[in-house]
């Protein structure tokens, strides 16, 4: 079974997203995962989580262990540089985001790298215009482990204790629409607005009464949490960073059969019938409220069912196809 260096963008055991389910996965089919922390340890070098798990904790430890690899995932654009250290067979881009600031050090990873995947079919049709060996694989949902944990106990109380539920899960972040979540909030009062996600930029959040900030919560129990919830919000800007995100959070809150509202970036609009899409602010406050009437068990089997066909098992799949075409990773060791 082949070996796999991960060189992520986020600690493994942080905000739990594209780079950890997929290395999770792959472990859980017998590949052998070593995933590099971005933040180093002097203390800690290789962490076991598993027969086929390891966390590193300082990559410099490990190229001067001259460890060898088949694969070498890359989700950091600035990891150019690393390009053949590990004397890998083959170097995977995973490009999951479109930053503005980014720009330069992606251009360097195109060239560098053997394949690119992206998570968008913005981001898909952007860099298929430079190279020739570039995929698409959208992100998924963990569907088992949302089974398993959407009934354990989260111990929040909502402040509003006869009110619904209106909640996000995800970062806060410069493209989330912190206005909005303001309108809404003054617009349903006795309502309960849930915001679960580490704050990683934005200086001045609404404090409202019925507004509740989690902030980053473990990842066992994020089924929990949209369990609780009457709807579920997708408040970006439209920028473009928006533009060419896929977001995560759209599968688990399909998964959960939830009513979702969503601005109208486009990887949301394929599940046009699904979602509650909104040009405008005006139009996303109204949809809530009708998100907030709807009782529909057909809709909710449907959302369900399209979040089990986009499992992060499904994504692993095409992973295993696109790097057994490329027929450079034969290094098995």
């Amino acid at each position: 079974m082949y070996r796999i260096i991960c060189l992520s963008s986020v600690d493994y055991d942080w905000m739990y997203q594209r780079p950890q389910q997929l290395m999770k996965e792959l472990s859980n089919r017998g590949w052998q995962v070593i995933y590099c922390n971005k933040t180093e340890s002097k203390e800690l070098f290789l962490e076991r989580r598993s027969d086929s798990l390891v966390i590193c904790h300082s990559l410099k430890k490990l190229i001067e262990s001259k460890m060898t690899t088949d694969i070498l995932w890359v989700v950091d654009p600035k990891a150019a540089s690393l390009k053949g250290k590990f004397n890998e067979g083959l170097m995977i881009y995973d490009c999951v985001d479109d930053f503005p600031f980014l720009k330069l050090h992606q251009h360097k990873m195109m060239k560098c790298a053997d394949i690119v995947i992206t998570t968008s079919k913005p981001l898909y049709i952007d860099l298929r215009k430079y190279k020739k060996a570039v995929y698409l694989v959208q992100n998924g949902c963990d569907v088992d482990f949302f089974q398993k944990h959407m009934y354990i106990e989260t111990g929040w109380e909502p402040p509003m204790p006869k009110g619904r539920t209106i909640g996000y899960i995800g970062a806060l972040a410069s493209w989330l629409d912190i206005a909005l979540i303001d309108e809404i909030s003054k617009k349903y009062p006795a309502d309960n607005i849930l915001m679960v996600g580490a704050n990683i930029g934005i200086p001045k959040l609404p404090i409202r009464e019925n507004i509740t900030y989690l902030g980053q919560q473990g990842y066992e129990l994020i089924p929990a949490y949209l369990n609780m919830m009457n709807v579920t919000l997708i408040p970006f800007k439209v920028n473009q960073i928006t533009r060419s995100t896929n977001p995560i959070k759209m599968y688990e809150y399909l998964y959960m059969g939830k009513p979702i509202v969503s601005s109208l970036i486009p990887e949301v609009v394929p599940y046009k019938e699904l979602i509650y899409i909104s040009k405008e602010s005006k139009d996303f406050i109204e949809n809530v409220e009708i998100a907030l009437q709807e009782d529909n068990i057909l809709l909710k089997e449907k959302r369900k069912n399209v979040a089990i066909y986009n499992s992060w098992k499904s994504r692993a799949d095409a992973i295993e196809e696109i790097i057994n075409l490329s027929g450079k990773s034969g290094k098995s060791r």
